[in-house]
């Protein structure tokens, strides 16, 4: 069978910071694995603040979900979301034509692969008996109480609901951020630095004075968006001693921003973590031509794959992990698990990670990769135009010389 081909680079596309978002996906994995057994009796160890653990196991547990952060994670994915795709509408003029395009490749890159990996979770709850583990922590057992029927397949398939596969969350959140994004690029491209700095500060207030999901997000792109005029800005700050600090600092807000918030301040967090996220893809941006170490780190072959996989590992990560702790909670009895819950964690992690990897290259490459490219066929991607008048130039002018 013929090898499905890759889809075509921008010219803007920074390998790095699909390494990152491998990296991100990868946090959320691990933290999920953490998440699955109660340890010392705590049956919420990610909503429990780290003063209040009860034994060695779930001081260790909660310290490790500290650089094990998948909701920073996520904040990353909004960020580079809102720089990447500020990249892509700046190859062309933003007409309603160009917008309708955007908006359909986007439909073409998220919804396929998440139809597929929902449809597979439907297929497999066929076969699911729920049943609440005594080992089991409360993150664990909410989920896939009731076998799915007609109208919750459609209504997830939709995105309506997420109870399937929890973690598409971040899929409406996208979708949102999707919807919104050229109007925030058309306001981002055309204000100075300062404007967009207060128009920032605006939508961060509307997300403290807001409750609904799509609308907590919107600074996170808007902060993305604005990323070329603050590295531009930053340009002396971002190399050298003073770059390494403030990678430095983006990496310790993202990761503690949960816990300098506190567990109940969800604004507070998001905040934090998105400032962590502007600092380290800031610098990953002005580096990506350097031999910073973090740039070194991300530009390993395993790093680049995943980078690739990324989507397609994050959606299928769950239940795979979820389906391993059912059969480990058959195989096991509740007092070996309650006794070593941080062994099992790590458990966990090192069964699913390989697993959802080579799953995730297969509907990379079988499912991703064919949408992807239908969706810019459909719309008619600018830049394989233009490099094909390039092109026919460069041949005319050849046969002209001759």
């Amino acid at each position: 069978m013929a090898r499905c081909r890759e889809p075509v680079i921008p010219r803007h596309f920074y390998t790095n910071l699909e390494s990152l978002r491998g990296v991100a996906a990868l946090m959320v994995a691990l933290s999920h694995s953490l998440l699955v057994l109660q340890v010392d009796g705590i049956s919420h160890i990610w909503s429990t603040p780290l003063t209040e653990m009860a034994g060695v196991q779930s001081a260790i547990t909660r310290a490790l979900l500290i650089p094990l952060n998948g909701g920073a994670a996520v904040t990353v994915f909004f960020v580079l979301s809102g720089y990447v795709l500020g990249l892509s509408l700046d190859r062309n003029r933003q007409t309603l034509s160009n917008t309708f395009g955007f908006y359909l490749k986007r439909l073409f890159r998220l919804y396929p692969a998440h139809i597929v990996v929902t449809l597979g979770i439907v297929v497999s709850l066929l076969f699911h008996h729920y049943q609440a583990f005594d080992a089991a922590s409360g993150w664990y057992l909410e989920w896939n109480q009731v076998r799915p029927d007609l109208g919750m397949v459609l209504d997830n398939l939709a995105l309506i609901s997420v109870y399937l596969n929890h973690i598409a969350w971040s899929l409406q959140v996208e979708l949102a951020g999707s919807l919104f994004l050229p109007l925030a690029y058309f306001v981002c491209r055309r204000s100075g630095f300062w404007v967009n700095a207060f128009l920032l500060t605006l939508l961060v207030v509307l997300a403290w004075q807001v409750t609904h999901l799509l609308l907590l997000f919107l600074y996170c792109f808007y902060a993305g968006l604005m990323l070329p005029q603050l590295v531009a800005r930053l340009e002396p700050q971002l190399g050298g001693s003073s770059g390494q600090w403030l990678l430095g600092l983006g990496i310790f807000m993202l990761c503690t921003g949960y816990t300098l918030a506190g567990t109940q301040s969800l604004q507070g967090r998001i905040l934090i973590e998105t400032l962590g996220s502007v600092l380290i893809v800031a610098h990953l941006v002005h580096e990506e031509n350097h031999a910073s170490w973090v740039s070194r780190f991300l530009s390993r072959p395993l790093i680049n794959r995943l980078g690739r996989y990324s989507y397609s590992f994050y959606l299928l990560h769950f239940m795979i992990l979820y389906w391993l702790a059912y059969g480990v909670f058959h195989a096991v009895s509740a007092e070996t698990l309650l006794a070593a819950p941080l062994l099992f964690g790590f458990i966990f992690m090192v069964v699913t990670v390989p697993i959802t990897f080579w799953l995730a290259g297969v509907v990379y490459r079988n499912v991703e990769v064919p949408m992807i490219n239908l969706g810019k066929k459909l719309v008619g991607d600018p830049l394989r135009r233009k490099r094909q008048g390039e092109a026919a130039e460069a041949l005319a002018r050849d046969e002209m010389t001759r």
